[in-house]
């Protein structure tokens, strides 16, 4: 397979698929452009993990506050997938190999919704970035987590009103 530099900024894009809405939480799959098998996320909890896991590999957006604690470290699950890119023929160390093409990507789709998500920076100990809503074709901007976790929340109920502010900013 032919090896092409892709920027981090944009494949660090990820394609969240909700298949389940049970007990108030989401459950489904992350598909991201570094592993062709999807991760799986059993709640709103497991997929901020999965997601911090996934950018913590990826080295992109760098965080700005970093963790600090007085116990030893937890062994973290990291993302599968190999820790460089050919090119020029040569592996340079640190970065990644992307594995699957953006058009694959885009095919998979959530049972109940699908969301792509841009973090573009992880400042103040959350998240700031673009969440699209792919079956309505609707963008927003998130200030943090939980105001992803809340628009996410928000398809459940029908209710498009938290999702229209992105028409006015555009």
């Amino acid at each position: 397979m032919e090896q092409a530099y892709v920027s981090l900024a944009a494949s660090s894009i990820v394609r969240v698929c909700c298949d389940r809405f049970e007990d108030g939480d989401w459950s489904g799959r992350i598909y991201t452009r570094y592993q062709e098998e999807p991760t799986g996320f059993r709640n709103a909890g497991g997929l901020l993990g999965r997601l911090e896991a996934f950018y913590n590999w990826l080295g992109y957006p760098q965080e700005s506050v970093e963790c600090r604690s007085f116990q030893k470290p937890l062994k973290r699950k990291r993302v599968q997938g190999t820790a460089s890119i050919q090119e020029n023929g040569t592996r340079q160390k640190g970065e990644r190999i992307v594995v699957v093409k953006e058009e694959t990507m885009n095919k998979h789709q959530g049972e109940k919704a699908t969301f792509v998500v841009r973090i573009q920076y992880r400042q103040n100990a959350s998240w700031q970035g673009q969440v699209t809503w792919a079956e309505k074709n609707k963008a927003v901007p998130f200030r943090s987590a939980l105001e992803l976790l809340k628009l996410i929340d928000s398809t459940e109920v029908a209710s498009e009103e938290s999702w229209d502010r992105g028409d006015e900013q555009e």
